[in-house]
């Protein structure tokens, strides 16, 4: 099929549909909206913080709600005391009962050592890791002190955060959106890019293509990458004219 659309078009098709909270996006459901309710601020960022950095190689549904559940059995389990007070072993059994990671080592080794470096920091405050900031090159720069906080999982985070907490930096656009198969597999889909392998070449094809598709339809991809991870991960789109009939193109 001819591909008579351009990324900054499709970007504005899919932003105005989630928007709306039309057909796929009529729940809208992000990590941004998977807290448990009547948190805190701290108990927020503090939740985003652990979880999210166990959001790779498993299904996210299954995650937060197993974050969900844990949060409501160990109300203070979110907190880098309590993480640090838990010897290895009892740390790895609750993680892997109920946030269950693929890679329970590393999930372990991640908590312990970022909890450390996060009240060393940050005063143990996910929210200071933001405000301490005035730019968002000087926020990725903290970002990656953190074990396992690189452009996907780091960029997913501060997205989280900013959309939750409403920070603002002047060259937030700057920063490239966070990329994972479904939003490498659209972009193959839609014919912008040749190769929907998830290899590095690919991956930085995609976030280029992503940002500045976002710039010219001026749209935030702090935005846009909300609403194209629901359509990858809910819409399930396996050729273009699913995309489409997702979409409305």
């Amino acid at each position: 099929m001819k591909n008579d659309i351009s990324p900054e078009k499709f970007v504005k098709l899919v932003v105005d549909k989630y928007q709306k909270a039309e057909g796929i996006f009529t729940n809208r459901l992000n990590a941004e909206d998977l807290a448990p309710a009547n948190l805190s601020d701290l108990q927020k960022a503090l939740y985003f913080f652990y979880v999210i950095q166990l959001d790779y190689a498993m299904k996210s549904q299954r995650l937060y709600e197993g974050a969900k559940k844990l949060c409501s059995d160990i109300p203070n389990f979110f907190t880098p005391q309590e993480i640090l007070s838990l010897p290895d072993e009892k740390l790895a059994k609750i993680v892997s009962n109920y946030l269950k990671p693929r890679y329970i080592n590393e999930a372990v080794r991640r908590y312990k050592l970022n909890s450390k470096t996060l009240i060393d920091k940050f005063q143990g405050n996910p929210i200071k890791i933001f405000t301490s900031s005035k730019t968002a090159g000087e926020l990725m720069l903290k970002i990656k002190n953190f074990r396992g906080f690189g452009p996907k999982i780091g960029n997913f985070f501060v997205r989280t955060m900013i959309n939750t907490f409403d920070f603002t930096y002047s060259d937030i656009e700057q920063v490239l959106p966070p990329v994972d198969v479904h939003d490498v597999r659209i972009a193959h889909l839609m014919g912008f890019i040749q190769s929907d392998e998830m290899i590095e070449k690919n991956i930085n094809k995609t976030k280029k293509l992503w940002s500045e598709a976002c710039k010219k339809a001026n749209t935030s991809w702090l935005l846009f990458d909300k609403a194209l991870w629901l359509l990858g991960s809910e819409g399930k789109p396996k050729s273009r004219e699913d995309i489409s009939q997702l979409v409305g193109i």
